[in-house]
């Protein structure tokens, strides 16, 4: 599904905004030009496509199971879960630190999928120590 996502990314940020994908949506809150609450509006949906693809597809990679799962693998995705949410919520507070404005967020939009990136790779990491303990 991460793969699923590139190409509606690269359209929405690169390719001009196919016309297609301008589409009427109910919305609970839209804010372009003014807000407006429980709405049907018109939107160009590629980066909602983009954004709900990538973070399905990193949800899924981060909790399936490996082929070849072990009864370790449950502890050491404990710690990588922990390692990740420390991480995560020290970036979290630096950027409230230092950015401000409605780029905040922006940030704490990403925040949740820097979350999942880097509980699957302290995951990762974890995994490869551990098999180079063993030999």
């Amino acid at each position: 599904m991460v793969l699923l996502a590139s190409p509606f990314a690269y359209l929405y940020f690169w390719g001009g905004r196919p016309e297609m994908f301008n589409v009427r949506i109910f919305a609970i809150v839209t804010n372009y030009l003014e807000t407006r609450y429980f709405v049907f509006a018109q939107t160009n949906i590629l980066d909602e496509l983009a954004a709900i693809l990538f973070i399905a597809g990193i949800a899924l990679i981060s909790f399936s199971k490996e082929k070849d799962e072990k009864g370790y693998f449950e502890n050491l995705r404990l710690q990588a879960l922990v390692k990740a949410l420390f991480f995560t919520l020290i970036v979290w507070i630096l950027a409230f630190l230092f950015v401000y404005g409605m780029t905040i967020i922006v940030i704490s939009f990403f925040i949740f999928i820097l979350f999942l990136v880097m509980y699957n790779l302290f995951f990762r990491l974890l995994l490869l120590r551990k098999n180079d303990s063993a030999t």
